[in-house]
């Protein structure tokens, strides 16, 4: 139970990475807010939560600040406080450079970079005045680091937003690191996830993907919840602005 008495939000947890963070937080002991546009998968992760566990749900748009601010003034009023912010949600998008519109752009820079700086503002301001700390983790991508390219064409949206998020890390990491808050971020690769699943549908495009992967296998949700635990427990004491990447060593190469 390395997170007793602990109170957590994780945005985007109605589904895949989101719920298996949260039954992870959960079964380590911690209060969770199940935050989630969607109130039925939100409601489904809460269900799946082991007996006793204190759980809360909100519905929230991660890109409106009214919306997250009020995510934030419930958990208070409701938990008395907040000890862990896991930016989980996003979303993904694949289109051509070329063929790639405005609104898409913004679509995927508000959800995937301007939630998580809404939401980690929103928190810290928080942690802060408790006096605490507290555990900021993000979840962004290999294509933080690196453009996957399939039949010539890549993300360059989703690239540039996880991309700047990886960069948000390391500078509310540098920023918030007297206040005794640690920013910390989580880069999965490919993800069992309902995100992927048409894709890993594919024969070829899994085999394609497995001949890339040393650990010879695609990642579970469970793979990234424990990566987020370890940064969310006490474990983490001295680790901030850092990255785990959680990717079969896909990057290795």
């Amino acid at each position: 139970m390395k997170l007793a008495d602990k109170v957590a939000i994780v945005t985007g947890a109605g589904s895949g990475n989101g719920r298996a963070i949260a039954l992870r937080l959960f079964a380590e002991g911690a209060a969770v807010v199940v935050a989630d546009m969607n109130e039925a998968g939100a409601q489904e992760t809460i269900a799946l939560a082991p007996e006793g566990s204190k759980a809360m749900f909100v519905k929230v748009d991660v890109t409106k600040k009214a919306e997250v601010e009020d995510m934030v003034s419930q958990t208070i009023q409701k938990l008395g406080k907040i000890d862990i912010l896991v930016n989980n949600a996003g979303i993904v998008a694949f289109t051509p450079f070329l063929e790639l519109g405005e609104e898409e752009w913004d679509r995927v820079h508000n959800v995937n970079l301007k939630g998580p700086f809404l939401c980690s503002q929103a928190v810290a301001k928080q942690m802060i005045q408790a006096g605490r700390g507290g555990r900021i983790v993000n979840i962004t991508s290999v294509e933080a680091h690196r453009v996957v390219s399939s039949s010539g064409s890549c993300q360059p949206h989703y690239n540039s937003s996880k991309g700047g998020l990886h960069m948000l890390t390391k500078a509310t990491a540098l920023e918030l690191s007297s206040h005794g808050i640690t920013v910390n971020s989580v880069a999965p690769g490919v993800v069992q996830t309902p995100f992927t699943e048409k894709g890993l549908a594919n024969p070829e495009v899994k085999k394609w993907l497995l001949e890339r992967l040393p650990a010879g296998r695609v990642a579970q949700p469970q793979d990234v919840a424990n990566a987020v635990v370890f940064l969310a427990s006490d474990d983490s004491n001295y680790i901030t602005g850092s990255t785990i990447v959680v990717d079969g060593g896909w990057t290795i190469h």
